[in-house]
Formats: structure tokens, C-alpha cells, sequence
């Protein structure tokens, strides 16, 4: 090992992340559900768009809500890889002077998270009980079956504000949810806690699952007790029925299905269903991309029939939803390619944080209601945002 890489050594994960806010570097730092274990990764280099799963290189991709062609997600490299108690591992590609650069930043002191990250121009629609009530008018028409609304709140960041600090409040408050912090220069900072898989794909099986229905859950209260509303339970299989044709479409009969059953989600509750393909019981080349392709964006946070829904969002919700209910993940790490719906999130640009949330729109919604499970739905990150 020559003594650039060997000078790398004397990093590791915990002294490292805090020094990338703000930085150039793009990088994604993230925890599986029910896994203690943080990983790292930088890229020295510029995101990438991606190519088929199975031929990608190991990374992290991000992808925005309106890009209904994974092709266009963007590909973190995964160029250096920092997890705790490990020494930095280094892609061998990389050259030296790469690595001396990364050094010399990273070696240099802590960046605050960087002013000319600008946020990107958006109004909030202000009267969303009115926007739901327009939405319930459209369904009863016929026009669309079901659309999921969304909202935002922006708060200003507080003096000393850390984005890596913040990740490890969410690690520790959501241990059974997909945590993830990632910074592309340009795009600001997002940091979430998503409860929802979108696939989960490697040589033995593939996965992915239904979530959908909210409820609060109370304290000590157990889930074998909760009751779910018809409303709540007609939106879950709503979302189950959208990828069973799914796999119709590519014609795709062997899958196991599983639930709905209640999952607990930090303070809520929420109905889920998963389906599983054997692979050792079914050969489908290609399965993850042609699944991803027809799963995003998923009825459980845009609507059907999809392009109708989807048209109904653009065309009253009033922002541009970014990367919020787009989805990211790592691909090929350990042989495993897992993607999340980008839920319970947020994104830190120019001073400010803003928080997102939405609800499922059907003909028996009420818009009082449909508000609050937004507000719950924020809280989630909200209720740690230092203040």
C-alpha cells in the first residue's frame, strides 16, 4: 500500500461524515431496518445516471419522484466505503491523486453546511382540505380512483445545526426503519426514515411490499389490538392490487404473498403486505428493472390509475416534490440491491429544513382528517429537530 491510501487509515466513519456537510464529495450514509450497522460511502467523483441493477456498479441510488424511468436515477459511486470498527475501504480503480484531494478536504476543518445550496422556488398549496375535498370531487366523477396528496413544512435551521448529529437521532428513535443521509452538490441534504420497501432484490429471492392505512399509535398500546377503518383497509388493497398487476403485466404468476398484517413504524401504525419471488423456484432475468420500471412511482404515494393521478398532482398540488416519495438505496452491496420509498424525510437547503408528508385520497376521505395524518406523518422527524 502506498503511503497516500495508507494516510487514509487514520479515518474512519465517525470522524469523517461530520467534515462532508457542505462539502463537494456526494456521499449516502445509511442503516438497514433492524440493523445497527452504519455505512458510508463517497463518491470522487460526479453522480452518475445508472444502468441495469445487476450491471451497476456497487453505490447508492437516488431518485426523484417525477422520474417514472429509473434510468434517470442518479448513481452514488461507491468510491470509498467507511463502516464502524473497519478500516476505510478504497475502490482500487480510484487513482492517487483522487485520494490526496479527499484528504486535504477532509483533513481541513469542519464545513458548515454550505449557503449557496438554493433551495429550489416552491409555494405550498396553503388550503389542503380544500385540495382533498377537490380530490374526493374528482374520484366520485370517475376521473381517478384514488391520489395521494402531499404538503410541506419549512422550518429555519438552527445555529450549530449538525446533519450528522441528526442522522444518529433518527438511527436511534427509528431502528426498524430504512435511516439514510445523503448530499449531492446541488441538491442540498436529505436525511429520512422511510418504513417502506420498494424492492429488495439478490441471487435468492426478490421483494417488495404494500404499506399503506395510518394510525397513531398510543402509548403501550399493542397492535394484535388496533382496528383499521374500511377507508384504511380498501387504500392498502388498493396499493397490494397495483402490484399484483404488476407482476401481471410481465407475466409473472409465482409469488408468495403475506399480510396485510399491522407493522409499527416509529409512533404509527400502518397495514402492510409483502410478496416474495423465489428464485430458486422461478429463473425472471431481469426482474428487478422490470419491476422497478412499473412499481415507481407507487400508488402509495401517487394514485390510480397512475398517469391520471399523477397528471391531478402536477397540475394542483403546487411544488415540485423532488426527491420526497422518489426512492433510494444501496445496489449491489453484499450481493443485495435494497430501494426505499424517499418517506418521512426531509432536505436542507439554503438555512432552511423542510419537512414532507402525505396522505392517500379515496372517496370515503376526509379532509380534516387526511391534514392530520400529515402532521403526524412530519412529526415523525420533526418532534427531534433541535430547536
Amino acid at each position: 500500500m502506498d503511503k497516500i491510501r495508507e494516510s487514509l487509515l487514520v479515518f474512519d466513519l465517525e470522524t469523517v461524515l461530520p467534515k462532508l456537510e457542505g462539502n463537494k464529495f456526494p456521499y449516502a450514509c445509511w442503516k438497514m431496518p433492524n440493523s445497527d450497522e452504519i455505512t458510508l460511502i463517497v463518491s470522487l467523483s460526479e453522480t452518475t445516471e445508472h444502468q441495469d441493477i445487476n450491471s451497476i456498479d456497487q453505490g447508492f441510488l437516488f431518485n426523484r419522484f417525477k422520474d417514472n424511468h429509473p434510468k434517470n436515477s442518479l448513481h452514488i459511486k461507491a468510491d470509498l466505503i467507511f463502516k464502524e470498527n473497519v478500516s476505510p475501504m478504497v475502490n482500487p480503480i480510484i487513482n492517487d491523486t483522487k485520494i490526496a484531494e479527499f484528504i486535504e478536504q477532509i483533513d481541513s476543518e469542519v464545513n458548515e453546511i454550505s449557503s449557496d445550496i438554493v433551495a429550489k422556488p416552491s409555494t405550498n398549496y396553503q388550503d389542503f382540505e380544500g385540495l382533498v375535498e377537490q380530490a374526493v370531487a374528482e374520484i366520485e366523477k370517475g376521473t381517478i380512483e384514488k391520489v395521494v396528496l402531499s404538503r410541506f413544512k419549512d422550518v429555519e435551521i438552527v445555529d450549530g445545526f449538525s446533519a450528522s448529529d441528526f442522522f444518529q437521532a433518527v438511527c436511534d428513535a427509528y431502528p426498524n426503519a430504512f435511516c439514510s443521509l445523503t448530499q449531492i452538490p446541488g441538491e442540498g441534504i436529505w436525511i429520512g426514515a422511510s418504513p417502506e420497501l420498494l424492492i429488495s432484490d439478490n441471487e435468492n429471492y426478490f421483494k417488495t411490499a404494500a404499506l399503506a392505512g395510518t394510525r397513531k399509535l398510543q402509548d403501550n398500546e399493542l397492535l394484535s389490538e388496533l382496528s383499521w377503518t374500511q377507508k384504511e383497509i380498501e387504500e392498502q388493497a388498493l396499493v397490494s392490487r397495483y402490484i399484483i398487476n404488476c407482476f401481471k403485466k410481465i407475466r409473472l404468476r409465482e409469488f408468495d404473498e403475506h399480510g396485510p398484517k399491522t407493522v409499527k413504524a416509529g409512533g404509527l401504525a400502518h397495514l402492510r403486505t409483502e410478496f416474495e419471488v423465489d428464485y430458486n423456484e422461478v429463473q425472471f432475468e431481469g426482474l428487478a428493472d422490470q419491476m422497478l420500471d412499473l412499481l415507481h412511482p407507487t400508488s402509495a404515494v401517487c394514485g390510480m390509475p397512475l398517469q391520471a393521478a399523477k397528471a391531478f398532482i402536477e397540475n394542483y398540488e403546487g411544488y415540485d416534490r423532488d426527491y420526497y416519495a422518489g426512492f433510494l438505496g444501496p445496489v449491489n452491496f453484499d450481493g443485495s440491491t435494497d430501494l426505499f420509498v424517499n418517506l418521512r424525510c426531509l432536505n436542507i437547503a439554503e438555512k432552511r429544513v423542510r419537512f414532507y408528508a402525505g396522505a392517500g385520497i379515496t372517496a370515503d376521505s376526509n379532509a380534516a382528517k387526511e391534514k392530520a395524518e400529515t402532521d403526524l406523518k412530519m412529526e415523525t422527524l420533526m418532534s427531534l429537530f433541535p430547536t
